[in-house]
């Protein structure tokens, strides 16, 4: 099993590492044709970069440009069993919930919810999907309880000044959580809501996929007993804590008692986060 494992690291080395040396040359060629700042474009809006390569641990050649195996799920549960809810929690600036527009091509009765707590991320969100009807967004953080005002760490800003980092305080709790070295000291205050509350106040009779991406809240979130996920048929959760460790083995212990099966995609315990796929039919993968 372990030379399993390290023969297919070294393909996936191997495979990158080709992607690599492609992409170096393209950034060169496209350098003398069309200059710096004409290259930069292209690149952002055909979000070209070489880490796609590592969708090849997810089956996917090229893969899609972020998180391969949150996209291939979005895929297999929209496209392949014709889902039509979806919750987006931790959405960003929405780069899951419009490919999962994408996937659905506005299919009568879809409903897209996306909540994003950074007001930064958010007003490029709403600006986004705004001709998107199928989605609704909400400026909260999701939590343990409704309509808190709760302390939020903001994220170290990348070159766009928006950041994918933030969270909610309580997680300085967990010692576990390796990503505090990408917030910052500054704290803004954000409105809460429960995962239950809202998959009840949108009416949902059943939630056919949640993504979760939530900078360690997963662990407060998952875990809470008297959270009712018995609507969801699936979920697919970056959980920033290292495979292996209390906080992740308790919240693959809360979702099985929550009746989900559970498996680890690929995880690998020198990473600090890993990808986890609860599901209560048939592997959406």
């Amino acid at each position: 099993m372990i030379m399993t494992i390290n023969m297919r690291e070294v393909a996936v080395k191997a495979w990158v590492g080709i992607w690599y040396v492609m992409y170096v040359v393209l950034r060169v060629l496209l350098r003398v044709l069309i200059g710096r700042r004409r290259r930069e474009w292209i690149q952002s809006v055909l979000e070209l970069h070489y880490t796609r390569a590592y969708s090849i641990r997810y089956g996917q050649i090229c893969g899609t440009p972020s998180e391969p195996a949150v996209s291939r799920t979005i895929h297999r549960v929209f496209r392949k069993y014709g889902g039509k809810n979806f919750i987006d929690v931790g959405a960003f600036i929405g780069l899951h919930t419009i490919y999962a527009c994408k996937v659905m091509k506005e299919r009568r009765g879809t409903v897209i919810v996306a909540l994003e707590p950074d007001p930064k991320n958010y007003a490029v969100l709403k600006r986004k999907t705004t001709q998107l009807s199928s989605v609704k967004t909400m400026n909260v953080a999701c939590y343990i309880k409704d309509d808190e005002e709760i302390e939020f760490h903001l994220g170290c800003s990348d070159s766009s000044g928006l950041s994918p980092m933030g969270t909610i305080r309580p997680i300085y709790l967990h010692p576990s959580y390796y990503f505090k070295k990408e917030l910052l000291q500054d704290t803004i205050v954000v409105k809460t809501v429960r995962l239950d509350t809202l998959i009840r106040k949108m009416g949902f009779s059943i939630v056919d996929l949640i993504k979760m991406d939530i900078q360690g809240a997963e662990y407060l979130v998952l875990t809470d007993p008297t959270l009712d996920l018995s609507k969801v048929k699936n979920l697919i959760v970056e959980v920033h804590y290292r495979y292996g460790t209390r906080e992740s083995n308790e919240i693959v212990r809360s979702l099985i008692d929550k009746g989900f099966k559970v498996t680890a995609l690929y995880p690998n315990e020198q990473e600090n986060y890993w990808y986890l796929l609860a599901y209560r039919g048939k592997m959406p993968w």
